[in-house]
């Protein structure tokens, strides 16, 4: 007989068919490693009520322990603040495992004249590039969804996700709060996963499902589920382009001309902030290699440019092979308006100067904005983090020395992890949005202790006949990281 597992608890699963049936699931399961989830279309011996096999599916979570979603509805709240960051990563989780992303608006009476002409513009976009988009008052029209889908509701606590299924269909009787709670109707623990018949279709009380995250996805994962920016990305200099260092690039174009929406590129930038290798040049006296690191999958490559005054060591380049990778200029030099004067024709994404230099720090900050390139301020491990609070709010990186500035190949100054995480805590404080990269003494052991969201990676990629091999050592560390 075959049906579908509608809830289970402990090792009682409730299979729906032309009645209920509580089963088991067969010990075979277990020596195969096959775990029944709520969701799934099963075949089962009604007579001694065991599940004989799970039937193929069209897709699964972890958590919650859930199969075969159809669809998922975000409800989400314009008041207090309408948050796009968790709206968007929930459109791009949920159109990554397969399921179709229904977004719902609520508490929309409460917003006045320009706030309401405010959302009904990203009402209008996120209609525009696909999404079914509801408000709460539009109650007849989300009726007509459920019929013959799996349903799940996510959003913030608050969102009003049960008062919205209240509306929908009284005999569910929830108390306002975490749907999970209410559907559980006082029987709920947290391995408790149940369907629940709704306009001929079921909804899933799903504890966990609100705090999705992005562990079991990739960067390219992440870009991928970004659905508009596939509309553009062929026209991308690069195949696998990935919208964020590349210089020539359809979908920052996009986001320039309005056609996409800048919060949701900005909130793609957050999400993908991991796993940036910038590839320093300075082990590499053999130019002919230049391009063997441009063939790599880094994300910059890196120039340190030295004066022999502020630094003892000396290195310039001249005659630069042209890379096809965006560049930053780290100038650890005394007369840095001279530098941006002499390297600005290598057009370097960033330039990054240091706080310890003796000149007006606005001043120069000014000019390299002024010239059309990204800021960044270097600080030398002796100096304190709080010396760069007054510039934090005008620029785009700040790169933190872990070694002492001049010279490749010495040790990591693991003190550089306490500053990483103080300078963390500062942006979140503050709310603004840099970068932190780290230069000096990053290799295979000293990356798991970092926290950065980019490293500057010298002699242990340089050093090796391979760069491309130490790279991929490099990325799959930094993934293991972030899923610990």
């Amino acid at each position: 007989m075959q049906g579908r597992i509608i809830k289970l608890i402990s090792n009682d699963y409730t299979v729906l068919s032309d009645k209920e049936y509580i089963c088991k699931s067969r010990g075979l399961f277990r020596n195969k490693n096959i775990k029944p989830l709520v969701g799934d279309l099963v075949e089962f011996d009604e007579n001694n009520n065991y599940i004989l096999k799970v039937l193929p599916r069209k897709n699964n979570l972890t958590r919650p322990p859930v199969s075969n979603i159809d669809q998922a509805i975000i409800v989400t709240n314009v008041k207090p603040t309408f948050d796009t960051n968790l709206l968007d990563k929930l459109l791009c989780i949920i159109e990554y495992n397969n399921i179709e992303p229904i977004i719902c608006f609520t508490k929309l009476d409460l917003l006045n004249e320009d706030e309401t002409n405010n959302i009904n513009e990203y009402i209008s976009y996120y209609k525009k590039i696909g999404y079914k988009v509801y408000k709460n008052t539009d109650l007849d029209d989300i009726k007509q969804i459920f019929k013959d889908k799996i349903t799940v509701l996510t959003g913030q606590t608050g969102a009003g996700k049960s008062t919205l299924i209240n509306k929908l269909d009284s005999s569910f009787d929830l108390e306002t709060g975490e749907i999970s709670k209410a559907l559980g109707r006082g029987r709920h623990t947290t391995r408790h996963v149940e369907l629940h018949k709704i306009y001929d279709g079921f909804v899933a009380d799903t504890p966990g499902f609100s705090s999705l995250s992005f562990e079991e996805m990739t960067k390219e994962d992440i870009r991928d589920n970004f659905i508009e920016f596939n509309d553009y990305k062929e026209k991308c200099k690069f195949r696998d382009c990935m919208h964020k260092n590349e210089q020539i690039c359809e979908i920052k174009k996009q986001v320039e001309e309005n056609n996409i929406l800048k919060s949701r590129y900005d909130n793609y930038i957050n999400f993908t902030r991991w796993n940036m290798i910038s590839a320093s040049i300075l082990g590499i006296k053999d130019t002919k290699k230049y391009e063997l690191i441009d063939k790599t999958s880094c994300n910059y490559i890196h120039m340190d440019i030295m004066d022999g005054i502020f630094v003892n060591n000396k290195n310039e380049y001249t005659d630069l092979y042209v890379f096809n990778h965006p560049i930053e200029i780290h100038l650890m030099v005394e007369d840095v308006k001279m530098y941006i004067e002499k390297y600005k024709y290598l057009k370097p994404e960033y330039i990054i100067f240091h706080i310890e230099v003796k000149q007006d720090i606005l001043e120069l900050i000014n000019l390299i904005k002024n010239n059309g390139f990204k800021v960044g301020i270097a600080i030398s491990p002796k100096t304190d983090i709080s010396v760069l609070i007054p510039y934090l709010k005008y620029i785009e990186q700040v790169l933190i020395l872990s070694v002492e500035p001049g010279y490749g190949g010495q040790e990591y100054i693991t003190d550089t992890m306490d500053k990483v995480d103080r300078l963390i805590e500062i942006r979140k404080q503050l709310d603004l949005d840099f970068f932190i990269e780290v230069d000096g003494g990053i290799n295979s052991r000293t990356i798991l202790g970092d926290n950065s969201e980019k490293k500057v990676v010298g002699s242990y990629i340089t050093n090796s006949i391979d760069y491309q091999k130490q790279i991929d050592i490099l990325n799959k560390l930094i993934e293991i990281k972030k899923y610990h």
